[in-house]
């Protein structure tokens, strides 16, 4: 038995392999079209066994919510206060009344080190919950609760888009108790895209200040004298920065964040908090 000197090449122009899915009458383009249909049908059928063996539940009132992505149950989604229109156009404060966003009181009288603020609610109970068990019990079931409602938030398209995200950061001793930032789990959840910009290391907290809770605005000022410090300088010499805490009370830990970052040099520093503490003026 003898076989061709040159046999055919495996893979020439005429190949059906070459051209992949044409064999089976099909494009490639079909083919691509068909395979995103039965990875989304088989995703469905996954969410849908494990809604069944494991009942997704509202993290606050733990009745059932009837779906893995609906993060909290109707009621308690009806009953969160988004802030929108009318709100301060410096710090972000809400209006309970007007149609134009306009400055605040505070904001006309007194000037603060950040450009803007801005918070996705107003601080109310379940909110708060969220925010405590997070920072408290390191229950992260908000941290993806925060995540998809912070998409239904029309403050944050006033923000400038950054050049670095900074996270307010904790002492080292915090940290170590605590065992995590929550500024840095939300900010890393609420801009997944963006983990390059997200830095963790710009900002130092050199003072193991006490507690804020409980302190009014004069005595949050005096407790964060020289708390802050910039470690990498040069990096940030002329950029925009966008500060995220989880609650803006007086606003004098991310005030005084923004005033070492701009005392180093940079160009605009913004602020987006998940909530607000003060009470909404009228």
């Amino acid at each position: 038995m003898s076989f061709p000197k040159y046999p055919p090449p495996l893979l020439s122009a005429q190949s059906p392999i070459k051209r992949n899915y044409d064999v089976v009458g099909v494009s490639n383009k079909e083919y691509a079209f068909i395979m995103k249909m039965v990875k989304e049908k088989f995703t469905d059928l996954v969410m849908a066994g494990l809604d069944l063996l494991f009942p997704p539940t509202c993290p606050h009132c733990k009745e059932m919510t009837g779906h893995q992505n609906r993060f909290l149950c109707v009621e308690c989604f009806s009953l969160l206060n988004f802030i929108k229109t009318p709100y301060c156009t410096c710090c972000g404060r809400s209006f309970s009344s007007g149609d134009d966003n306009h400055l605040c009181g505070d904001c006309l009288k007194s000037s603060w080190n950040f450009d803007k603020a801005r918070s996705i609610f107003v601080y109310e109970e379940i909110i708060a919950g969220l925010i405590h068990g997070l920072k408290y019990s390191g229950n992260m079931t908000g941290l993806a609760t925060f995540q998809h409602l912070s998409r239904h938030s029309p403050v944050l398209d006033d923000l400038t888009i950054p050049d670095f995200i900074v996270p307010v950061p904790l002492h080292i001793k915090r940290l170590r108790e605590r065992g995590f930032n929550q500024a840095l789990l939300l900010a890393r959840k609420i801009f997944p895209g963006e983990t390059e910009k997200i830095k963790y290391d710009l900002l130092l907290r050199q003072m193991d200040t006490p507690t804020q809770t409980g302190l009014g605005g004069k005595e949050r000022r005096r407790n964060l004298k020289n708390a802050f410090v910039v470690k990498k300088t040069s990096e940030i010499i002329g950029k925009n920065i966008l500060i995220i805490d989880d609650v803006f009370t007086t606003g004098a830990t991310v005030n005084a964040c923004a005033k070492v970052l701009k005392t180093v040099g940079c160009k605009k520093v913004e602020v987006m908090t998940i909530c607000r503490a003060d009470k909404t003026l009228s």
